[in-house]
């Protein structure tokens, strides 16, 4: 086995890529049993990711966002999330086919043809995945767009589809990084249902960070551990109401153990703290074999690109933020207290002396 495809495998961290679809009951010729593309990724994707990781280049996004209401199954949520997308009719929506959507009245056509899909106007399952594809502010909005096209065609070959860009010059208030709102109906062609796990997601922002750099775009696609970190993105929901003004209950609770913890002078502990270090070393050692295979094959720069990544990974903090915002807030508190301390001290003893 070559050594690329031994770090590619290592990287996605599974060998069967294929997104498990629940099974609809209808017999489904061989050939036909849905994969998580018919176009296989790139050999040597995981080593390029993680040199790009290493010359900080930017990390792709690609999420699913929640959706708790149950105005999101069925032909309604369909429907709503359309309305969305497509800002009621005034942003352009291009479908599977390449068909662009202008105006409400195309949109609705298309969904009336999704109708007749049999999927039903209030049902208990969502009959679509709403996936976000997006990159930092500054990035062509364009080759976002062209990427997300090609990440889909290829993703979701068997399923019909709607995409719209989103971005700050479209739209005032909009934000700043472009993103694409794609809309996946879940059931292909053979009547499988998409059913995505954590896995199939970091292979799409492989695939979808390839697309990007078709465009010419300098990007990443690594999980956190391979950059040694250890805090998770602020989700979406709670980023929202922070916006709007709003205090999230898990905010709450996460300043009440604060100050719970800083009446204490205790110290919040880290609950995950022997796994994260375990990772961690095992990573560690697995770039080690890298930066040496590669050396010893002549890709020096490769192998002096994946000790950087290995250095910046030891250089990464292993306290949470719970433990970081403690040592702000208690740590200078008790500096002041200890130089008011000598302080006194130093005076007593200069009175003594007198």
């Amino acid at each position: 086995m070559s050594l690329h495809r031994k770090i590619d495998d290592w990287f996605l961290g599974y060998k069967t890529r294929s997104v498990r679809a629940k099974d609809s009951g209808i017999p489904i010729p061989k050939s036909k049993h849905r994969t998580n593309s018919r176009v296989p990724l790139k050999p040597g994707s995981g080593l390029t990711n993680l040199t790009a990781a290493a010359k900080k280049h930017p990390e792709v996004m690609v999420k699913i966002p929640k959706r708790l209401s149950r105005n999101s199954n069925g032909m309604q949520g369909i429907r709503n999330h359309l309305d969305y997308i497509s800002r009621n009719g005034k942003t352009t929506v291009e479908n599977h086919s390449g068909e662009k959507l202008n105006g409400k009245k195309a949109v609705k056509s298309q969904l009336d043809d999704w109708q007749k899909l049999n999927i039903p106007e209030r049902g208990k399952h969502r009959e679509a995945l709403n996936i976000v594809l997006s990159m930092p502010a500054g990035t062509p909005p364009q080759a976002v767009l062209n990427a997300a096209r090609n990440f889909a065609s290829e993703q979701f070959a068997d399923h019909q589809y709607l995409f719209a860009l989103h971005h700050e010059s479209e739209k005032e208030g909009e934000p700043e990084h472009p993103h694409v709102h794609l809309c996946v109906l879940m059931r292909d062609t053979y009547g499988q249902r998409l059913n995505p796990r954590k896995n199939d997601l970091f292979e799409w922002r492989v695939r979808f960070a390839e697309k990007l750099r078709e465009e010419g775009i300098e990007c990443a696609a690594t999980k956190r551990q391979h950059r040694g970190k250890i805090h998770k993105a602020e989700n979406g929901i709670v980023k929202a109401m922070k916006k709007r003004g709003a205090t999230p209950r898990i905010e709450k609770q996460r300043l009440e153990e604060l100050n719970q913890a800083i009446k204490n002078l205790e110290r919040p502990t880290h609950p995950h703290i022997q796994k994260v270090m375990q990772t961690r070393g095992y990573i560690l050692a697995e770039y080690g074999l890298i930066a040496k295979e590669l050396y010893k094959m002549g890709h020096k720069n490769e192998a002096r690109l994946i000790s950087k990544l290995a250095k910046d990974m030891i250089g990464q903090p292993l306290s949470t933020k719970a433990q970081q915002e403690y040592d702000q807030k208690v740590r200078p508190q008790m500096q002041h207290e200890t130089r008011s301390f000598r302080q006194s001290n130093v005076e007593q003893d200069n009175d003594l002396s007198r």
